[in-house]
């Protein structure tokens, strides 16, 4: 019996360390140690008073530049509304904004002047945190150089993201309408209804690994392998997908059960899903940089040592380590309650199948 329990805590111990040093567990230890649960919190929260100016500002662009493309407007609204449910009106639906107030309908002035300075000031703070998350998450210093540089990169990746919406839009008119003539040449058109999903999955697919990519390399400043980035950029895409296959429906149901946040459900929902997303990147982006799991460990040790600096210089008593008392040769030290638990559960299940195998 005692030779079974310890046979079954090795295989146990075996595989915790087994799973410890695979890559997605040290993307999760890294993730955890970088407390990428707070810096999500604060990227959602950035995002929120981003996301007005920024769409004020790319939606005056966009309607003055190609407003009069009907349909390109409702498919780059479309995309939005993908990216982000709930937030704009599509289609007479339910959202937050209504398309008709993000333009600015204003002239020249100095005063039309500064509000775009401010609104694109305010666009690019969220772009600020996703770039200082990111580099967090590869062990690097949130600041990354120069301040204008840094600056630079995010209102680069500012524009980007607009143009990738643009794009996903323009692939999405022209998928369409590509694989329906396609498909009317081969006589096949019945199919259209799985293969035009097919199609979109597969272009988005794309998008999100090429935005995630942008995201580490042009914001964040970080050259990574190209075999990890591009491992990293696919399960941000995968996971993306996943969420957007789900909906708002699974994120929206606990906000719209709270009877607290019931009356703004829809902003409740919005900042979940945005926190959702940050989530994914920072976790693609810890799977990306691929720390060893000495480095992981070492880290752990240093977070140890600081707070015990911490502790020293707010006067808090350091308390030293336990010593056990001597015992005489024929005591064994008592188990933790955690190991006495665990020796229950095994023997009780070692025990179970023993008795199973008698007649």
């Amino acid at each position: 019996m005692t030779a079974t329990i310890a046979s079954l805590m090795k295989r146990v111990q075996a595989i915790l360390e087994w799973w410890n040093g695979t890559r997605p567990a040290r993307a999760l230890t890294r993730y955890s140690q970088a407390n990428g649960g707070l810096l999500c919190g604060g990227i959602a929260y950035s995002a929120i008073f981003s996301l007005f100016a920024g769409l004020t500002i790319g939606y005056t662009v966009f309607m003055s530049v190609l407003g009069t493309n009907t349909e390109l407007r409702d498919s780059l609204l479309k995309s939005i509304d993908s990216a982000l449910p709930g937030l704009i009106q599509v289609g007479g639906g339910d959202g937050l904004i209504n398309p008709d107030t993000l333009v600015m309908s204003t002239g020249f002035t100095l005063a039309s002047i500064i509000a775009v300075v401010v609104l694109l000031v305010s666009a690019i703070s969220c772009m600020g945190a996703i770039r200082s998350s990111v580099r967090v998450m590869f062990g690097l210093p949130p600041g990354g150089g120069n301040a204008l540089l840094a600056k630079a990169r995010e209102l680069g990746a500012f524009v980007t993201v607009g143009l990738t919406l643009l794009v996903s839009a323009g692939l999405g008119i022209v998928l369409s309408s590509a694989t329906g003539w396609l498909l009317g040449l081969l006589g096949i058109e019945d199919t259209s209804k799985v293969l035009l999903p097919l199609a979109g999955a597969a272009v988005s697919f794309v998008i999100d690994m090429g935005t995630f990519a942008l995201v580490v390399v042009l914001l964040a400043g970080i050259r990574p392998p190209r075999k990890d980035l591009l491992a990293g950029s696919a399960l941000a895409a995968v996971a993306f997908g996943v969420i957007r296959f789900l909906g708002t429906s699974v994120v929206a149901r606990g906000a719209e059960a709270n009877p607290i946040v019931a009356s703004f459900a829809a902003i409740v929902t919005l900042l979940i899903w945005i926190n959702l997303s940050a989530r994914i990147v920072l976790t693609a982006a810890a799977f990306t940089a691929n720390l060893p799991l000495e480095i992981l460990k070492r880290q752990a040790d240093e977070k140890v040592a600081l707070d015990a600096i911490i502790a020293a210089r707010e006067g808090r008593p350091l308390a030293p380590p336990a010593r056990p008392e001597p015992m005489p040769d024929d005591a064994r030290p008592a188990a933790s309650w955690a190991r006495r638990s665990a020796a229950l559960t095994v023997a009780a299940l070692a025990g179970f199948l023993v008795g199973r195998r008698r007649p």
